[in-house]
C-alpha cells in the first residue's frame, strides 16, 4: 500500500464525503416515509442502489491506497496488481448500481403519470433502457481480457483489448446523459395539467428533476474515458474516471432522495401550517397536492349563523308556549322548530 498521491486523494476524500452525505440522505427518507406511512417500492430500490454504491465508494477508497491517480513508475508491482483488480472490481458495482437508483425515480414519476399510458410507456423504456445498458457494459467489461487475470499480470499470456472498456463507457455514458435528462423533463410534462397553484407546481417540478444534475458529471467524465486505451497507465485514468462515477451516481442519489423529504416542510421548525394564508384554505398532504379545507372565517361564520337561529327558534318557541289558544297547527309547527333546531347544533358539535 502507498500514500494516496496525484488523483488518488481527491478519489478518498470524495468517495468518503459522497457516501456520507448519501446515508443521511437516504435515511432521512426512509423516516420521512415511515413517518408518513408512505413507504414504497421506489424507497426499497433507493436502498439498494445505496447498498451497492456503498461497496463502489469503499473499493474505491481501498484503490486510493494501492495508487489510483498515479504513474506506474511511482509504484511496486503488486500495488499495480492489487489497484487494478479493485478498481475493475468497483465497475461492476458502479454499472449495477445505476439501475435501482434511476428505477427508484422513475417509480415516483409512474405514480403521477399512471392514467397516462404514453408517459407510462416512456418512464418504463427508461427503466429498460438503463437496465439493458448496465447488462452490455458489465459482459464487455468481463471480456477485456482473456483470461481477464491478464489484465492485473498474474497471467502474461493472454490478451487484452482495452479499446473495449472506452467504448462501452461512451456508450454506458451516452444513455446514462439521456435518461437523465429524460428523468429530468417528464416531471414537468406530467404537471402541466394538474391542479396546483403555479409556484407550486414549479417547485414540485424542479425538485423531482433534480436528477438532471447527475448528467453534469457524467459529462465531464466523458473526457476522461479515452485514458483507458492506455494499459499500461491503467490506474492513472482509475483517478479522474473514479471520481467522476462517485459523484455522478452520488448526486442522483441524493437528488432521487430529495423529493421524499418535501413532507418536513409542513413542520413548524420551517414556519409553516397546513392550513393558513400561504395555502388558501387548503391542506398539503406533503406530496406537492393540496385538497379544500374551510377556513376559520368560515367556520366562526357558520357558527354564528347557528347561534342567531337557536335564538330565533327559542324565542319564537317560549311565545308559543305562552299562548295558551293556539290551535293544533301552531303546536306542531312548534315542534318542528325545536327538532331543525336540535339537528343545526348536532350538526355544528360534529
Amino acid at each position: 500500500m502507498v500514500k494516496p498521491a496525484g488523483d488518488g486523494v481527491q478519489l478518498l476524500y470524495t468517495s468518503i464525503v459522497m457516501m456520507s452525505l448519501s446515508w443521511v440522505m437516504v435515511i432521512s427518507r426512509v423516516a420521512v416515509r415511515r413517518w408518513i406511512k408512505a413507504f414504497g417500492v421506489d424507497d426499497w430500490l433507493m436502498i439498494s442502489g445505496l447498498m451497492i454504491y456503498s461497496v463502489t465508494c469503499s473499493l474505491c477508497i481501498v484503490c486510493s491506497y494501492y495508487g489510483a491517480g498515479q504513474y506506474r513508475k511511482d509504484l511496486s508491482a503488486s500495488d499495480v496488481m492489487q489497484g487494478t483488480k479493485l478498481f475493475f472490481i468497483a465497475e461492476f458495482f458502479y454499472a449495477s448500481c445505476t439501475v435501482p437508483i434511476k428505477s427508484s425515480i422513475c417509480v415516483t414519476l409512474l405514480r403521477i403519470a399512471d392514467p397516462r399510458r404514453r408517459f407510462v410507456w416512456t418512464i418504463w423504456s427508461i427503466i429498460i433502457a438503463t437496465t439493458a445498458t448496465s447488462v452490455i457494459f458489465i459482459v464487455a467489461i468481463a471480456n477485456i481480457c482473456h483470461p481477464i487475470t491478464t489484465l492485473w499480470g498474474e497471467t502474461t499470456t493472454g490478451t487484452c483489448n482495452p479499446i473495449i472498456n472506452s467504448t462501452v463507457s461512451f456508450l454506458f455514458s451516452a444513455v446514462s446523459i439521456l435518461t437523465d435528462w429524460s428523468l429530468a423533463i417528464l416531471p414537468a410534462v406530467l404537471l402541466w395539467n394538474i391542479q396546483m397553484k403555479p409556484k407550486v407546481k414549479i417547485s414540485v417540478a424542479v425538485i423531482l428533476g433534480l436528477a438532471a444534475f447527475a448528467s453534469c458529471a457524467t459529462i465531464v467524465r466523458l473526457r476522461y474515458l479515452t485514458l483507458y486505451n492506455n494499459q499500461a497507465e491503467f490506474l492513472l485514468s482509475t483517478g479522474k474516471i473514479g471520481l467522476w462515477s462517485i459523484i455522478e451516481e452520488g448526486i442522483g442519489i441524493i437528488a432521487g432522495s430529495i423529493p421524499a423529504l418535501r413532507p418536513l416542510l409542513n413542520l413548524p421548525l420551517f414556519g409553516r401550517s397546513t392550513v393558513g394564508s400561504g395555502s388558501h384554505g387548503r391542506l398539503d398532504d406533503g406530496s406537492g397536492a393540496f385538497r379544500s379545507a374551510p377556513s376559520q372565517n368560515i367556520i366562526n361564520d357558520r357558527r354564528h349563523q347557528h347561534s342567531v337561529k337557536m335564538e330565533t327558534y327559542l324565542t319564537a318557541a317560549g311565545e308559543n308556549g305562552g299562548n295558551r289558544h293556539r290551535g293544533s297547527e301552531d303546536a306542531d309547527s312548534e315542534k318542528h322548530i325545536l327538532k331543525e333546531t336540535q339537528v343545526s347544533v348536532t350538526a355544528e358539535q360534529s
